[in-house]
Order: structure tokens, then sequence, then C-alpha cells
């Protein structure tokens, strides 16, 4: 049986009488004096039933998972040459300090390749990427030091079959350095497919699919290049793999594992592994435990919040590591929509995916289609005739939207530790930068006997921000503020969202680390009025993070799920970049603001129609 394409699997998990429209709810029926009353509307064909005494959405049955898997590209090993020349032998042998034996168990070989950086055929050193025996990439380098992966193919770790059973492994930062560690006697090596740098968040979207490679690690053995970006990759690693299962190789004075080979011999080299050290992870610390990312900061800089793609917001607000932001706003006014908005643009330029507890916007498809719809800027429905996406764009976006966006809906209930228990496997397994819990009364609460309601909150809030430091993500809170009041002193508007009106009290703004909200202002007088004020009143490191305002002049796009600041759409480099246009070569112009009235009367607007 399926609802909305997606298959069950455990069909009326709570055992509610067949066809009955209403039933008792299972989350608050038994903390009621009316256990039997029948509080909640069933939807069978929905398969949602909503309480009309707590709010609650119930999910009434579980689906299978849909998966949807990548094609690659493979490349083909027609004539291998593992006769080496004698330049090359030379080269590794005397220069690199490699030994033949490395050379023959990681099938070295060399050929002629076309190289884009030199735009000719050059001799090149082949490394085959194998999995399971099977070749499924290769990296060129040329004498120039120029490298290339074969297009199209999959990027995996260097050498990952001589880890699959070991208890063991080391993980390095070039295919030399798994050649020098294997000259030193340790075959369990691999390498990333390319290097580390300092642009941004760290991208180990090859650790996805075979995170099972490392789970069965008692210990992994960090030999990252000595350097900054290196220390950069290193402290992803530490978050993917966990503190508890990394060691950390020390190369003194010298750049990287070849050099240490060069420069103090294999035997050396070997002991590195030997005298490698602990991640650090107690809870007493001096200067000396982090003096090395102190210098890196003084050097590089501290650790600032990063853009959000819209310059205006980015005076208020940036994105974080470490940090809690609470969301707050009346209720459909949009604060979600844009949380998640913001999350789509981020997640489009770096690549940082998101985790999102949302139990209010299930089905689960009809929640992905708000992302894919936002993300192409059209509908994904039949019934909008004039902007209805073609097929080709909607895979597109579930593709996009499948690479970065993971629901995370516990079965057997919504309590912070099960809602934590799939954020630190997300982090491991997929490298999610964002957790989103929207909104805070969806939660299966746990206040202890007696407790006050604002110290349970301190407590909750208390939990939020040692996930967020422990995981190095953005935790993003959304907590509706109390009933909206008309402000007769303002021609009848409501007032402005504040902290102390967020339901549950003004605890949540004085744990928090900043504090956002999103506010339709003419709301009250003109409900199809488009005009959204977004703002930011608490910004804890405001050096780093942002200035405390007010941003106005947004408007809502319905036709396109977008929100448009001073006229122009975030998503507009977003979709010129989609189709292979130079953005650095674009002269935006505003995107044309539909009335909410018209929206789905109007025909569709893309970027082919602007003239540059």
């Amino acid at each position: 049986m399926e609802i909305n394409g997606f298959e069950i699997n455990e069909y009326n998990i709570y055992g509610i009488a067949e066809k009955s429209k209403t039933s008792i709810c299972p989350k608050c029926s038994q903390d009621r004096k009316k256990k039997t009353d029948k509080c909640m509307s069933v939807h069978w064909d929905t398969g949602l039933g909503q309480c009309n005494h707590c709010g609650e959405t119930i999910q009434l049955h579980t689906y299978k998972s849909k998966q949807v898997i990548k094609e690659y590209v493979k490349p083909i090993l027609s004539h291998p040459n593992i006769d080496l020349s004698d330049k090359l032998l030379s080269y590794m042998l005397d220069v690199r300090r490699v030994s033949k034996s490395a050379l023959n168990t990681l099938k070295i070989r060399e050929s002629k390749e076309w190289m884009p950086q030199t735009k000719k055929d050059e001799n090149v050193i082949c490394f085959d990427y194998y999995l399971e025996n099977e070749l499924i990439n290769v990296k060129y380098r040329d004498a120039r030091k120029n490298f290339k992966l074969f297009k199209g193919a999959e990027k995996i770790f260097y050498n990952i079959d001589n880890i699959a059973t070991s208890r063991e492994c080391i993980i390095v930062e070039g295919e030399i350095d798994v050649l020098s560690f294997v000259t030193a006697g340790y075959i369990n090596c691999v390498s990333v497919p390319n290097g580390f740098n300092l642009k941004g968040d760290v991208s180990l979207d090859y650790l996805d699919n075979y995170y099972n490679y490392f789970e069965n690690k008692e210990v992994i053995y960090l030999a990252v290049d000595n350097d900054a970006a290196g220390i950069h990759g290193q402290k992803e690693l530490i978050r993917r793999f966990g503190a508890e299962k990394c060691k950390l190789v020390d190369f003194k004075d010298c750049k990287d594992a070849n050099d240490y080979l060069i420069k103090y011999g294999k035997d050396e080299l070997s002991n590195v592994i030997v005298k490698a050290k602990d991640v650090k992870i107690e809870g007493v610390f001096s200067v000396s435990d982090v003096r090395k990312s102190m210098l890196y900061s003084y050097k590089n800089g501290q650790n600032r919040g990063t853009t959000t793609y819209i310059d205006v917001v980015d005076k208020a607000f940036t994105w974080r590591g470490g940090e809690v932001n609470l969301w707050t706003g009346y209720n459909n006014e949009g604060k979600s929509l844009l949380l998640n908005q913001m999350c789509t643009i981020r997640a489009y330029w770096e690549s940082a995916k998101v985790g999102i507890f949302s139990p209010e916007n299930m089905p689960i498809d009809d929640f992905f289609n708000d992302i894919v719809e936002m993300y192409i800027g059209k509908s994904c429905d039949p019934f909008y005739t004039n902007n209805y996406m073609s097929e080709e764009e909607f895979n597109e976006g579930m593709d996009f939207v499948d690479k970065n966006f993971f629901l995370i809906h516990p079965e057997k209930d919504f309590k912070l530790e099960s809602i934590f228990e799939r954020a630190r496997y997300l982090v491991r397994k997929k490298g999610i930068r964002t957790l989103i819990i929207d909104p805070y009364n969806t939660i299966e609460h746990k206040m202890r006997s007696g407790e006050r309601e604002d110290l349970y909150i301190s407590r909750f809030m208390s939990d939020l921000k040692r996930l967020a430091v422990e995981l190095n993500i953005s935790v993003n809170l959304v907590a509706h503020q109390v009933t909206p009041k008309k402000n007769e002193n303002d021609e009848g508007r409501y007032h402005k969202p504040m902290l102390n009106n967020i339901k549950g009290g003004g605890t949540f703004s004085d744990k928090t680390d900043n504090s956002l909200f999103v506010w339709r202002p003419n709301r009250a007088l003109d409900f199809k009025d488009s005009e959204v004020i977004f703002g930011s009143q608490k910004i804890k490191k405001q050096k780093l993070v942002g200035i405390p305002q007010d941003i106005d002049n947004i408007d809502f796009n319905v036709r396109m799920n977008r929100y448009l600041f001073n006229g122009i759409s975030p998503f507009t480099k977003i979709d010129f970049h989609r189709k292979g246009i130079n953005i650095d070569e674009i002269k935006e112009k505003p995107l044309p603001i539909i009335d909410v009235k018209d929206a789905f009367e109007t025909e569709a607007t893309s970027p082919d129609d602007f003239d540059f």
C-alpha cells in the first residue's frame, strides 16, 4: 500500500479502529482525566491524525525509505602499463624514497593524458582507485604537480580495499603519502581523493557512502598535512568519526608523510603512528591544549559567521557552528519557510547539509516538494499549469534535496534524546552542518516532578547548546509567539514579535546565542499583504556574527515560493549557475514582485527572460 508515492512499512501503528474518523490521541490522552475522549481527527487518505487537544500531528503509519542512486562513469583499464620508465622509477625511488614493493602493491602505472591545466597531452603518473578490486576512479598527476580525476567517476578513498578488515587505519591527504606509509610497513592507509583547503566548510561527500569502512575501526590515525588547511580538514574528520576513536599524528617540522620519510627514513615514519596522541576530550583545558588552534585563529582569523548569501541579512545574522539560533514569530507568518530557504541557499553554494525535525510538515513528500519548489522556482503540482516545472527540473530538484536535506521523524517517540541520536548519526554519516527543530511544542518534553517550566526550558536550551558545540553545528529552534494582539497605536497592526512574548517565557532568549524573528506587519490589516520584516534581537557574539537590527523591504513571491530582498531573489544567481551561466558576469535585475492574488494567473518568469 502507498500514500503519496511512499510505500507503507508498518500500517496503523497505534491500532486505531479501521475507517474511524476520530480516536484517542496516543500523545496526550494517557495523561488526561478524559482518557477515552476521542480528541484526535483521523485522516486515512493522508495517513495523519490531528489532535484537537494538544495540537500534535500524528503519523499513522511508518514508511519505507526511498533512495536515488547516482550513476557514475567507470574508467576502463585496457592496457595497463605497470613497467615504469627509468625516469619515473628514479623519481619515485630516489627522490620520493618510496619502495619498489609499495609501487607494486598499489599498482602504480604511467601513461599519456590530456591535462586541462596545460591543455595538451602530458606524461602522467596514474593512481588507480579500486573498490573490491574494481577500478572506480583514476587520478592523473603530471611533472608540474597538476592533477585531475577521471571525469564523471565516483570519488572514493584511495586504497580503501586495504582497510576493509583492519581494526585500525591511517588517513592522509595524498596518494604519495599512502605510498610512504606502505613503504614504512603500514598498508592500512587511505587518502582523501582531493586535499583540504581553507575556503568554507570541509566537504566529505565521498565519506557518506563508505562510512561503514570506518565504523568498525577501533583507532583512526589522522596523518593529514601539517598546515592550516590540514588542521581545517582534521577538525572535520574528528567531527565525523568522533574524538574517542581518533589519534593525531605529529610530523614535527615536516609538511606530510612523504616529507617525513625523505628527511627521517621509513623507521622513523613508522614510529609516528606509535607516538600518535589521543584527541583530548576531558573537561579540563589549558592554553597548551588549544595553542595550535589559537595560533591558527590568530593567523587566519577567528571562527566568524559565514555568509547567508543575502547581503542585507548578513548585517543582522550569519551562520556559525556551535551556536543555537532561536527563530520566533506568529503562527503562519513564514519563519519556518525563511529558515528553510536560507538553508537551501547555503546548501547549494556550500553543500551544507541539513537535518530537520518538523512533524508539522508531514507528510514527508509535502515537505520535500516545498524545498524542490523554492529551489527550482516553479510549482511541482500540475494544477498550476502556467507555472508547472518540467519533469527534468523536478528530478534535478529531487536530486538536490536528496543530497542535502534529511528529515528526522522517530517512529516511537519525539523525545529530545531520540532527535539528538539521529542528529549525531547524520553528522557522522552525512556531514550535516545544520539541525532544525520546528517547532518547540512538537517535542515530547520530560519535565521533572515539581519542576518549574522556566527551569525546564533553561535545561532544555543548555542541552541544545551542548549538542551544537559537541558536533560543531548550527542548531535552530523554532518557537511560536503568544497569540498576537493588535497595536491600537499603530493602526491596528499586530505588535512586533518580542523575545519575552515567546510561548514558555523569556528563558528561551536568555539561553540562546542568537534570537531571530519573522514578522508580517500588515497581516492584521490585509491578510494578502506580502510584506515581511526579518530581524535579529539578540546576537551573543556581535563581532563575529552580526549586529541586532531589523531588515525590511522583504516580500514573499508565492508563485516562486521565494522571498525577495529589495526586489531581488537570492536564488537568481543559483538559477543562472544551474544553467551554466558565468555568475561573475551577471548584473542582477530585480525579479518582478507578483501580487498574491494574481500569483497563479501570470505566466512564469525564468532567468532566460532577463536581458543583461
